[in-house]
C-alpha cells in the first residue's frame, strides 16, 4: 500500500492519478485486509485531497462489489441509498419507499451506521424504531423482498470490508471514496437507481460510473442533507444518467402547486412518530408540510420510472395512496414478516454469520 500512498499523496508537483488497474490493486490491498488501519487511512485523506478520478473511482466501486453477499438480480426495482451521515430532518424516502411497494415496485434501500461530521440518524436506527427486525438470513431478506417489494440491508454486513473501514471513517471525520461507493453498491442487480449527493462535483463523478454499470436510469438528485429527497421549498438540480448519456434538469415544485417552508432538524423520536403518522393516513394540518414532501417525491418517482404517464398522476396517485394507508400495510406486513422469520431462525439454530442487518 505505501507505493500507492506515495504515487498519489506526494503533493502537487510528485502526486498522481492510479490506473484503473493500479486502484484495483490498492483496493484489494484495502477490502482483502493486508494494509494496517493507518495505511488505510492516509490512503483515503491522499485520495480525497488529490481528487479521485474517474478509474480510481471505477476501480474502487467493482472491487468492493466483489466483495459483497451475493443475492438473486431483481432487475425491475429501485436502488436507493442514504447519506453518509444520516439524516437529521424528516426521512421522507422512508414512506415514498413504502407506497412505491405498495404499488408492486420493488424498493432496495441500503445504508451503514452514520458518520461523523454531521452525524445523524440512519435508516437502520428508524426502521428498528419502527420495530422492523434486521437479523433476518438472506433466504429471509430475499423471501420478504418478493412478497413485500422492500427491504433494507445494512452496508457493513452487506460488504464485511466496508464494515472494517468503519472505525477509521469515523476518526478522517471527512467524505472519501468509501461514500461513493457505498451509494451504488447495487446488492440486486437493479436497473433503476436513484443518488443522492451533497456536492455538484460530486455529481459529475458519478456520471462515468454510472453510465459504465449497465443501469438502465439514474438519478443523480443533490437533494436534502445529500439524500434522494427533493425539497418542495426550493428548486433542485438533477442529473439522468442512461446508457446513452447524461440530462441536466432543473426541478420547481411551485410549477405543480408545492410550495412550503423549509423541514427543521428534528430528534430520532420525532422522525420516526412522523412517519408511523403520516403513513396511518392522518392529514392534519401540522403534518401538512412533511406530507407534502412526501406526495412529492412519490408523484415524482412513479413519473421517473416510468410507472405512470404523468407528474400529475403520479400526485394524484401518491395522495390516493396515504389516504388508503397503503404505505402502512406494507409497513406492518415487513414487521410482522421479520419478526416471524427471526423467530424462525432462533428455533432453526441458524448460525448468525449468514444473517444480514
Amino acid at each position: 500500500m505505501k507505493r500507492w500512498i506515495q504515487a498519489i499523496g506526494s503533493g502537487q508537483q510528485g502526486s498522481r492519478d492510479l490506473s484503473y488497474e493500479e486502484a484495483v490493486e490498492a483496493a484489494h490491498e484495502m477490502a482483502g485486509g493486508h494494509s494496517t488501519d493507518a495505511q488505510c487511512a492516509a490512503f483515503l485523506m491522499a485520495l480525497c485531497m488529490k481528487g479521485e478520478a474517474d478509474e480510481e473511482l471505477r476501480a474502487f466501486v467493482d472491487v468492493f462489489r466483489s466483495y459483497s453477499l451475493n443475492y438473486h438480480a431483481l432487475a425491475d426495482s429501485l436502488n436507493c441509498a442514504g447519506p453518509a451521515e444520516g439524516r437529521h430532518l424528516f426521512p421522507i424516502t422512508l414512506p415514498v419507499s413504502l407506497l412505491l411497494a405498495s404499488v408492486g415496485f420493488s424498493q432496495i434501500l441500503h445504508g451503514g451506521d452514520s458518520l461523523p461530521a454531521k452525524q445523524g440518524t440512519a435508516m437502520k436506527e428508524l426502521l428498528e424504531c419502527l420495530g422492523v427486525e434486521m437479523d433476518v438470513t438472506v433466504k429471509a431478506w430475499e423471501t420478504m423482498l418478493v412478497h413485500l417489494h422492500i427491504g433494507f440491508l445494512h452496508t457493513e454486513q452487506l460488504c464485511p470490508p466496508l464494515g472494517k473501514l468503519k472505525q477509521v471513517r469515523e476518526q478522517i471525520g471527512l467524505r472519501t471514496v468509501m461514500n461513493i461507493v457505498e451509494k451504488v453498491m447495487n446488492p440486486v442487480h437493479s436497473m433503476n437507481m436513484i443518488i443522492g449527493v451533497n456536492q455538484r462535483t460530486t455529481m459529475e463523478s458519478l456520471i462515468p460510473i454510472s453510465m459504465s454499470s449497465g443501469l438502465q436510469n439514474v438519478y443523480i438528485v443533490n437533494g436534502i442533507e445529500g439524500s434522494e429527497d427533493l425539497p418542495i421549498y426550493q428548486n433542485s438540480t438533477i442529473r439522468i444518467v442512461t446508457p446513452w448519456g447524461d440530462e441536466s434538469r432543473v426541478v420547481e415544485p411551485q410549477k405543480f402547486g408545492f410550495l412550503s417552508d423549509p423541514l427543521l432538524p428534528i430528534s430520532k423520536e420525532d422522525q420516526v412518530s412522523i412517519v408511523q403518522r403520516i403513513i396511518a393516513g392522518e392529514n392534519s394540518e401540522e403534518l401538512r408540510r412533511e406530507r407534502d414532501h412526501v406526495i412529492f417525491n412519490t408523484g415524482l418517482r412513479l413519473t421517473w420510472f416510468d410507472k405512470v404517464g404523468s407528474y400529475e398522476e403520479g400526485f394524484q396517485l401518491a395522495e390516493s395512496l396515504l389516504q388508503r394507508r397503503e404505505a402502512h400495510k406494507v409497513m406492518q406486513k415487513w414487521i410482522d414478516q421479520s419478526r416471524r422469520f427471526t423467530r424462525k431462525d432462533v428455533s432453526n439454530g441458524n448460525d448468525s454469520s449468514t444473517k444480514i442487518g
